[in-house]
């Protein structure tokens, strides 16, 4: 299983990861050469092997790089913030902040989770989301626990609110059409940005919310 410790920081490797990023996203990791990588970032083919081993270390380096900072946010929003209710608040805004600024990302998460055509790695990415998906379900369980939350079933919820994001980062030309946009630059501008997330806290309020406590 892939180690997702961040390694120490290096230029020529944060060139490589940020280069890797925008590549892997915009045409898929198996069409990116290690070349391509080093052309790009410009420098010798072999800082690639150097820093990484491989491009598959490459990869599991750029996770590595990120997916630490989201248990980090969550543990801050747990510990620090009294309410069921505005932890959930926060946890939307610290997602929308991470997808939003950073889709391209996400967007390599999710055609490593759908291709499954490394399957180690595969298995580190569903048990990080395992471990963040178990913090949030905390948070609504700890809501309905104290009758602030309607019962509703918990699992789904966060399903939908997973689902709203990975289509609207995911299925950028769609959301376009959806969204009345003209360029997918316009989804996620802080004007989109504003409305995504105004829009599923108000879904979230009325799922959840016991109408006394609105």
């Amino acid at each position: 299983m892939a180690d997702f410790s961040p390694p120490e920081r290096n230029d020529t490797r944060e060139i490589l990861l940020e280069v890797a990023e925008r590549l892997f996203a915009r045409k898929g990791f198996e069409a990116v050469t290690v070349r391509q990588l080093a052309n790009e970032a410009g420098v010798n083919v072999a800082m690639v092997s150097y820093h990484f081993g491989s491009k598959v270390g490459l990869l599991e380096a750029l996770i590595a790089e990120k997916f630490p900072l989201t248990l980090e946010r969550l543990s801050e929003i747990a510990n620090s913030i009294s309410t069921p209710w505005e932890k959930l608040l926060a946890t939307v805004d610290m997602y929308a902040e991470k997808l939003f600024e950073g889709y391209n990302f996400h967007r390599i998460i999710m055609r490593e989770m759908s291709l499954s055509q490394r399957p180690k790695l595969v298995n580190a990415i569903t048990d990080h989301f395992a471990n963040v998906l178990s913090v949030i379900r905390g948070f609504i369980l700890e809501g309905q626990d104290k009758g602030m939350f309607r019962p509703a079933d918990v699992e789904l919820t966060i399903a939908t609110v997973f689902g709203s994001f990975s289509t609207l980062i995911g299925q950028g030309k769609l959301m376009c059409i959806m969204l009345g946009e003209d360029c997918e630059d316009n989804i996620y501008s802080a004007k989109g940005r504003a409305r995504f997330t105004d829009h599923l806290k108000d879904l979230l309020r009325l799922h959840l919310m016991v109408k006394e406590t609105v």
